[in-house]
């Protein structure tokens, strides 16, 4: 397997990078521990109907220096276990620094972010 992920399968369930300091993203390695990055708050639930089919692929594809853009039969699920939102699209933040986390609000053009992308 890629050890970046890049366009590789990887499992039903994975944990996406949020802090942005990650080595293996769009996948979280642990680095938020040794970044201090602290997670703020848990997102609100947003009603959401339930997808056609909870399987199937999805695509993971990083922005250059911004986030990351998902598309497919995707549920967000917080550290809790609370379905969030249920979506075939999703535009997730990777620099850590949004205040409506796990979606992008754009703060990562004003914090100077840095990434491989597209």
């Amino acid at each position: 397997m890629d050890p970046s992920g890049a366009g590789q399968p990887d499992g039903c369930r994975a944990t996406l990078c949020r802090c942005g300091a990650s080595q293996r993203k769009p996948w979280c390695d642990g680095s938020h521990a040794a970044a201090g990055f602290a997670a703020t708050g848990e997102p609100s639930t947003k009603e959401s109907k339930p997808l056609a089919a909870r399987d199937g692929p999805l695509d993971i594809a990083p922005t250059r220096d911004g986030p990351l853009h998902v598309t497919g039969n995707l549920e967000l699920v917080s550290g809790t276990g609370r379905t969030l939102n249920r979506a075939s699209e999703a535009w997730l933040c990777r620099c850590g620094q949004s205040g409506n986390k796990p979606y992008c609000d754009g703060s990562h053009a004003g914090a100077g972010f840095k990434a491989d992308g597209a």
